[in-house]
């Protein structure tokens, strides 16, 4: 079974995921794993007034822009909403301390480096 045959074309004919698990036999959970696998080859889009799934039809193209804008701002909103988390885990207080990888170090400012006269050579 490929889930991509039970979603139409046209934000019109969209499809809910209730729809989709009550036509497929599937559970909640694993549809939306197979929405999840199947986006990687196909457009599937949902709209966020909840009419459900759909395959974009050539005319809307400004839905797919729309679209795509939505869910890169929304994946950069998740990215953000970890640092206060992560700043309790490092015990950061004051700011002068970030996380890499599981690992805290330091800020430090990096030292300009000397200015040096056109021909000028240190030793």
């Amino acid at each position: 079974m490929n889930i991509i045959d039970f979603i139409p074309y046209g934000k019109d004919n969209a499809i809910s995921r209730k729809q989709l698990c009550a036509i497929t036999g599937l559970p909640d959970r694993m549809m939306r794993h197979e929405i999840e696998r199947a986006r990687k080859q196909y457009a599937i889009l949902n709209s966020q007034d909840g009419s459900g799934y759909f395959l974009p039809s050539s005319e809307e193209k400004p839905l797919v822009e729309r679209w795509i804008r939505q869910e890169r701002h929304r994946s950069e909103q998740i990215g953000n909403s970890t640092l206060g988390a992560e700043k309790w885990l490092v015990g950061d207080s004051d700011g002068k301390r970030i996380a890499v990888h599981g690992y805290v170090r330091r800020k430090h400012k990096v030292a300009e480096p000397e200015r040096q006269i056109e021909n000028q050579l240190h030793f």
